[in-house]
């Protein structure tokens, strides 16, 4: 004992409280303050400026009241066509997360499962057709889904259809740009995720009798589940949020909440309903993703 607190108290003791510096580390989260600063430069500090707009009633050519009002919130929570238009921009939202996992989860299992030199060309491809601009993708959609398009001359041709189907300026047209716009980004994220499940497990569940569907059932879904969802949120986000595909595959007839910002904020400079409709947007989008996160929380934590 006395040994020990000898030790303790001796040469050794000073040794131990001397902070050996590495000359070579760098200190990394300081450059974390930069990227901090920009964002609350450009994102919160507008949206700030959007909240406090959103509180005051316009009084016509782009002014606002400076009297404190609940007008606008009151506004789009009782009437219908507001109404509507949030569950307009929710369901083609969802829809495309839908749409998006059923194309998106076989393709990424499909490249996970190939040789990397051909899995590395697709995914290069993939990776080329999401950074070409979306005003070019959609115009060359509304060119293959319009009356006299590569669809409508294949189902004419084949003897599906009798006349052509309209593919665009509507609802359905949205929903295939949606999935066109995000479908890219969520093959990349589902493909890493894919790529961590063994396919010993695969070999494994197929000795044992296990049919291909029970192999997704129980094996890769469950395992691939925390980047599905955390990719799901993110998918619809981006859509709820997609304002281009709405506007050049909706003719101006689908009216969802960022086309009607952009009516409100440019065409009729009604900056305090716009400013309003963005807040609820945002506030929306906001709930749901952190209703998710105590739903998934609440779920771990029944299943520990």
């Amino acid at each position: 004992m006395k040994a020990n607190r000898a030790n303790e108290s001796g040469p050794f003791a000073a040794a131990k409280n001397v902070r050996i510096m590495d000359p070579f580390r760098v200190p990394w989260e300081r450059f974390l303050w930069p990227a901090a600063l920009l964002s609350l430069l450009l994102l919160a500090l507008p949206q700030i400026g959007f909240v406090w707009l959103s509180f005051h009633d316009d009084l016509g050519l782009g002014s606002v009241s400076d009297n404190f009002s609940l007008q606008n919130y009151r506004a789009i929570l009782t009437d219908s066509f507001y109404l509507k238009s949030i569950w307009l921009t929710f369901y083609l939202s969802v829809g495309t997360v839908i749409v998006g996992t059923l194309i998106g989860l076989p393709t990424a299992y499909a490249l996970a499962r190939m040789p990397r030199w051909l899995a590395t060309l697709l995914l290069g491809l993939i990776l080329t057709t999401s950074l070409i601009t979306v005003v070019i993708k959609l115009m060359g959609l509304n060119i293959i889904l319009g009356p006299s398009g590569i669809v409508n001359f294949l189902l004419l041709g084949m003897g599906v259809i009798s006349s052509p189907i309209l593919l665009i300026n509507n609802e359905q047209g949205v929903l295939i740009g949606l999935v066109q716009y995000t479908l890219p980004i969520f093959i990349m994220m589902l493909f890493s995720v894919m790529q961590t499940i063994p396919l010993d497990l695969e070999e494994a569940a197929e000795i044992h009798g296990a049919s291909r569907f029970s192999l997704w059932r129980r094996i890769i879904v469950p395992l691939c589940m925390p980047g599905l969802i955390g990719g799901s949120l993110i998918i619809f986000n981006m859509s709820m949020g997609a304002f281009t595909s709405a506007v050049l595959l909706g003719g101006g007839r689908v009216r969802t909440i960022p086309v009607l910002i952009q009516q409100k904020l440019v065409q009729s400079t009604e900056y305090g309903m716009g400013s309003a409709l963005a807040t609820t947007l945002m506030v929306f989008v906001f709930g749901i993703n952190i209703a998710v996160g105590m739903l998934i929380g609440r779920g771990l934590r029944r299943a520990a």
